[in-house]
Parts: structure tokens; C-alpha cells; sequence
């Protein structure tokens, strides 16, 4: 063969001197991402999440719910911390039994003591089920927005439907006081650290496996080949 002529490769010489990497790699990324998962999991205040959830359902069940007929204007005394507002679909209030569909616009707006605008987060999208006046029947909680209360003191809520709107709801106000909040922001970051290091582990878990199995499936039908 002269210095001319192509030289020629084998492709099993080639597959046989590659060391097989990429499932142990990614294997690797998925032990470091459970790692974090579970640095994560453990700076997580659990304890303080489970005590607020307690109250939380503690209050919702004995509390008078904080509640006006839509559209309409209510005033509540209030902690600070963070407000729900909401319309129920299907609930009774002051003896009426009310119904409303769950595509209502409404705008609100929320003043302090002094008749100062609170700034309102719209999230007009967000539902829950509630249990109906109606046996065997569901209702929904449409959240019309939220708002920051900076500090404890009465708060006038005004909830208007938008134009060429026409119906009645029962309006729902809920509050988490400052301490409540706090415990949610501390847990933000740790538990969706936890559940995006622990799904990413998994990922690449699962294709780490499947590689490293197909890496020693080529492997071992080389090894038939060669002998």
C-alpha cells in the first residue's frame, strides 16, 4: 500500500477501543442531582409547614368566613399578611342559596383605613373545588386576585363585575397573617429545590440506565463477533 492510497478503518477496531462513558456519566449527573435533592430536602422547615397547615385548617373550620354578595363592597379587620379573594359558584349566604358561573370578570379593588389603593395581584385563573349546598353536587372557588396587607387594620374590598357582565356571587376574603407568609417564602426555595433536583435525578437516572445498558448490549454482541 503506498502513501497514496486511502487507509482503511475498522469500524469494530473503532467501537472496541471507545471505553463506554456516557451512561456512567449520566448516572453521575443523577447522583449529584439526588444529593442536592436531599441537601434540599433537609434544610426544608417540614415541621413548621405541617404546624401551619394545621392552623390553617383549624381556622378555615371555626372562623366565620369573611364573605359579601358581588358586586358589592365589604370592610374587614385584618392582620397583616397576604389576602385571597375569591367567588363561589355555588353557595348559600344570609339564607339564599347562591349560583354563579365560574367565567365571571370581576375587577377589585382593595383600600386601607386611609383610602389608599393596595396594590392587587390578578390571578384570575386559579379554581378549587369546594363541596356544593347541593347533595352529590360540586362548586369552585374562582380567585379574583391577592394583595399584600402591610399592617394589621380594616381593609374595604370592592369587587365589581367587568362591563356587560350581569349576575350575583358570594365573595370569600382569606387571609394568611405575616407569620404564615414568612414559613411559605423560607419553604419556597428549599422545596422546589427538592422537587426539581429529585425529578432531574430521576431523568437522568432512567437514561443513564437505559445508556449504560445499550453501551453493554454493543459490548457484549462485539465480544460474539469477535470470537
Amino acid at each position: 500500500m503506498t502513501d497514496s492510497e486511502p487507509r482503511l478503518v475498522s469500524a469494530r477496531g473503532v467501537a472496541r477501543s471507545r471505553r463506554p462513558w456516557l451512561g456512567r456519566f449520566l448516572l453521575c449527573i443523577a447522583a449529584v442531582l439526588a444529593v442536592g435533592a436531599g441537601v434540599a430536602a433537609l434544610i426544608a422547615p417540614w415541621t413548621e409547614l405541617s404546624t401551619m397547615h394545621a392552623d390553617m385548617r383549624h381556622r378555615m373550620e371555626t372562623e366565620i368566613p369573611h364573605r359579601f354578595l358581588a358586586p358589592g363592597t365589604a370592610a374587614f379587620e385584618f392582620p397583616a399578611g397576604r389576602v385571597f379573594v375569591s367567588y363561589l359558584t355555588d353557595t348559600e349566604f344570609e339564607g339564599t342559596r347562591h349560583l354563579a358561573p365560574n367565567e365571571l370578570v370581576f375587577e377589585l379593588a382593595i383600600l386601607d383605613a386611609s383610602n389608599n389603593a393596595i396594590d392587587v395581584e390578578v390571578e384570575a385563573t386559579q379554581r378549587a373545588n369546594l363541596p356544593s349546598s347541593r347533595p352529590g353536587r360540586s362548586a369552585t372557588a374562582v380567585l379574583v386576585g391577592s394583595a399584600v396587607l402591610p399592617t394589621a387594620g380594616t381593609y374595604t374590598f370592592d369587587l365589581q363585575l367587568g362591563v356587560n357582565e350581569s349576575s350575583r356571587a358570594v365573595a370569600d376574603v382569606f387571609v394568611i397573617d405575616a407569620t404564615e407568609v414568612a414559613v411559605l417564602d423560607s419553604a419556597f426555595g428549599p422545596i422546589l429545590g427538592t422537587a426539581c433536583s429529585g425529578g432531574g435525578a430521576l431523568i437522568f437516572a432512567i437514561l443513564g440506565g437505559v445508556t449504560l445498558w445499550m453501551e453493554r448490549r454493543t459490548a457484549a454482541a462485539l465480544a460474539i463477533l469477535e470470537g
